[in-house]
């Protein structure tokens, strides 16, 4: 009988897997990281797309998912390919989606008047120390409220796509695994964000030596920089995406391709 692993040493493991998938194909993941960014943060910001984009994050998460799974075992697959795999539980992720646009509108309405303080902050004179300690307790809020909503669409459209969960059901498990493996998934989302943290740093360095030569240049990179590392945080934390479904809710493997 296999001893269960500490939580140390399974947050070790995680954040090990995580890095080693990056690594296997970095230009996809950051491909990946790009498609998640735009269709999920700039573009519904750029023509109000807010509602559908949650709609359809469930079902992308799948496919995100399903990339990085067919690369842990070493198998290759198109868009095509992932997309046929999901087609039978495409309502049901497009389901959890409409209960994710449910709970945006809920939140909209709850911070309607904070938003108006933000707006307001945003126009007012006050010093960037003043506008930040008015606004923290806004964010604070704001982030407690979006909590459920990460609990849910962490684990929940694997279990649909790729496990024919209903979406009572997948909802109700992953809020249980989230109970259950708290701190271990608390510690790796932690140790992914100093690596993410750390390559920021180390690339800001080395931006600054450049813009010491010249300042233009300097400019431009550090915009690229920014980017590049929106993309890396969003591939890493797609890849913890998968190794938490893998690990926890035992993710079937396509073709019972085995990994050594």
């Amino acid at each position: 009988m296999q001893a269960k692993p500490t939580i140390f040493s399974q947050v070790n493991a995680w954040v090990r897997d995580i890095i080693a998938l990056f690594r296997q194909k970095p230009g996809k993941w950051m491909l990946l990281g790009l498609a998640h960014v735009f269709f999920f943060a700039m573009l519904p910001g750029l023509i109000g797309l807010k509602f559908v984009s949650f709609l359809l994050l469930p079902a992308f998460l799948a496919l995100a998912v399903g990339f990085y799974r067919d690369a842990d075992v070493g198998r290759d697959s198109d868009l095509g390919d992932l997309l046929n795999e999901i087609k039978p539980s495409f309502r049901k992720l497009l389901g959890l989606g409409a209960i994710c646009v449910a709970y945006v509108l809920l939140i909209n309405i709850l911070t309607a008047e904070d938003a108006m303080k933000l707006e307001a902050l945003a126009r007012s004179e006050e010093s960037p120390e003043q506008a930040l300690e008015q606004s923290f307790p806004i964010l604070v809020k704001l982030m407690l409220l979006l909590v459920p909503l990460v609990l849910v669409i962490w684990f929940a459209p694997a279990l649909v796509a790729f496990q024919q969960y209903s979406v009572v059901r997948a909802i109700k498990s992953s809020l249980a695994a989230f109970i259950q493996y708290l701190l271990p998934l608390l510690l790796t989302w932690v140790s992914v964000t100093l690596i993410i943290m750390l390559s920021m740093t180390l690339a800001g360095v080395l931006v600054g030596m450049l813009s010491a030569a010249s300042k233009p240049m300097g400019g431009l990179l550090m915009l690229v920089l920014v980017f590049a590392c929106m993309l890396f945080a969003s591939a890493l934390m797609l890849a913890f995406q998968y190794v938490s479904n893998r690990d926890i809710f035992k993710m079937p493997r396509p073709d019972r391709v085995e990994l050594l």
